[in-house]
């Protein structure tokens, strides 16, 4: 199955997701930095999952608070 289309850019701070959302939990196959690599992986699981797959974009959310220390010596 192909993604859908619309943008062609990624989007800062996001992921490609290629999900099975035919199991109860909607079994997240295999997560990705890009669209094509994502599209490559569907491609090949694609024969074990005869409905198909969704691959999709997904945001993560990602914030940086400037000047903050996690660690200190």
């Amino acid at each position: 199955m192909r993604r859908p289309t619309g943008s062609t850019g990624r989007k800062p701070n996001s992921v490609w997701i290629v999900q099975h959302d035919e199991s109860p939990h909607n079994t997240v196959l295999g997560v990705f930095a890009t669209a094509d690599e994502a599209d490559a992986y569907s491609d090949e699981v694609l024969v074990d999952y005869p409905n198909g797959v969704i691959t999709t974009e997904f945001p993560i959310g990602y914030r940086y608070t400037g000047g903050t220390v996690r660690y200190s010596r």
